[in-house]
C-alpha cells in the first residue's frame, strides 16, 4: 500500500489535505493502544488530527480505516522480513534480528508497550467479525511463510515446524510485552528460543 497518497477534501472552506500514510500510522497507534471495539471515531480524529467527515469521506466506516491500517502494517512486516531474508545471515544471527527487532517494536506505544497490533487487537474481533478475521489469518500465513523461507536458508531441517515456532514465540512476546514484562526479561526469552531452535 501506498504510505505518500495525498487526499484532499473539499468542505465548507478551502480544501484539505492531508498524507494518508501519517494518518493511518496515527489510527493504529490508537488502535494498538485501546483496542478495536474501544476505539470511537472521536480518539481517531485525536489521533490523527483529522476531523471525523473527513475520515468517513476517505476511508468509510471504522472498520474499513481499521483494515486499511492493518493492510499498511502488514505491507511494512513484508517488506522487513524481505530485507532480513536478503541480508542471509548466519542462522543465529537471523534469529537474534528476527526476535529482537520484533521486541523492540512491541515495547512501543503511546502509554507504554502496545504489543503487536494484530496479535493484540485483531485477535479479539476475530471470533466474531469474519472481516477482520481474515486479515489477521492472512497475517499469520505471512508470518510464517517468511520465517519458513528464513529457516530453509539457515538450513532447517524441519523449516515449517521451527517457523510455526518463532512465530509463537513472537505472539508470546507481544503479550509480555503488553503485560510490562521487563525487556530484559523479554530478551532472555528470545535468547532461549533462539537456543533451541538451533540445537
Amino acid at each position: 500500500m501506498r504510505t505518500d497518497t495525498k487526499i484532499t477534501h473539499r468542505g465548507r472552506g478551502r480544501p484539505r489535505k492531508f498524507d494518508e500514510g501519517q494518518v493511518l500510522k496515527g489510527a493504529m497507534e490508537r488502535f494498538r493502544t485501546l483496542g478495536y471495539s474501544n476505539t470511537s471515531l472521536d480518539d481517531l480524529a485525536e489521533a490523527t488530527g483529522v476531523n471525523r467527515p473527513s475520515l468517513y469521506a476517505a476511508f468509510g466506516d471504522k472498520k474499513a480505516l481499521y483494515l486499511a491500517g492493518l493492510a499498511r502494517t502488514h505491507a511494512g512486516v513484508d517488506a522487513t522480513f524481505a530485507a532480513l531474508h536478503a541480508a542471509a545471515y548466519p542462522p543465529e544471527k537471523m534469529l537474534k534480528a528476527l526476535f529482537l527487532g520484533a521486541l523492540e517494536g512491541f515495547l512501543t506505544g503511546e502509554d507504554g508497550p502496545s504489543g503487536c497490533i494484530a496479535v493484540n487487537t485483531a485477535a479479539t474481533e476475530a471470533v466474531t467479525d469474519p472481516d477482520i478475521r481474515a486479515a489477521l489469518a492472512a497475517f499469520v500465513a505471512l508470518q510464517d511463510g517468511w520465517i519458513e523461507k528464513l529457516m530453509v536458508q539457515a538450513g532447517s531441517t524441519d523449516p515449517r515446524g521451527d517457523a510455526q515456532i518463532a512465530s509463537s514465540v513472537i505472539h508470546s512476546l507481544s503479550t509480555r510485552a503488553r503485560a510490562g514484562t521487563p525487556r530484559a526479561e523479554l530478551i532472555a526469552i528470545a535468547k532461549k528460543a533462539t537456543a533451541l531452535l538451533l540445537g
